[in-house]
């Protein structure tokens, strides 16, 4: 079995690399998703077995995404959103993720998969590369140009604003 490596990001070991086969990746994204997405392991695998078949290559590109959804200006900007590599499709993880967001019903249940969207290493708190990610998610939700100077500004900005213990 080839094994590949991989780059980890975790608290405190940033940029560390570590060397995972195939299918330990797959079930890390498996235990990820289930967090992310508030589903079982059961239904998790269930959709990336539909995905795959579905989309042989492993993504979904953009327009085949917009034209699958009824509401094409917000499926635009969630695609935006979700495509963090900007590589005009969608991985599995990625398509999962945009695809949850138009199940949610109340604020709590909107709020709760904000915070577990961009708590992506599942520390329970937002750390200051997370308040990035945040910021560089609305930009593209909004369809703005991100600046690298204006995400670290509106970042400090906001952990200002909230980081009371300032840790």
């Amino acid at each position: 079995m080839a094994k590949k490596a991989k780059k980890i990001k975790k608290k405190g070991r940033k940029n560390s690399v570590i060397i995972i086969s195939p299918e330990e990746e797959k079930k890390e994204l498996v235990f990820v998703l289930m967090g992310k997405c508030d589903m079982t392991e059961e239904e998790v695998l269930h959709a990336y077995d539909e995905f795959y078949k579905e989309h042989e290559k492993g993504v979904v590109p953009q327009k085949e995404f917009v034209q699958s959804r009824k509401n094409s200006l917000m499926a635009e900007s969630l695609f935006r959103v979700f495509d963090e590599d900007k590589s005009g499709t969608l991985s599995f993880d990625e398509f999962l993720q945009a695809n949850r967001v138009t199940n949610l019903n109340t604020p709590e249940e909107k709020l709760n998969w904000i915070f577990t969207a961009f708590d992506s290493d599942g520390g329970g708190s937002i750390d200051g590369d997370e308040v990035r990610d945040i910021v560089g998610g609305l930009f593209r939700f909004a369809g703005i140009k991100e600046d690298e100077d204006m995400l670290a500004s509106c970042a400090t900005d906001i952990r200002a604003a909230i980081d009371d213990d300032c840790d």
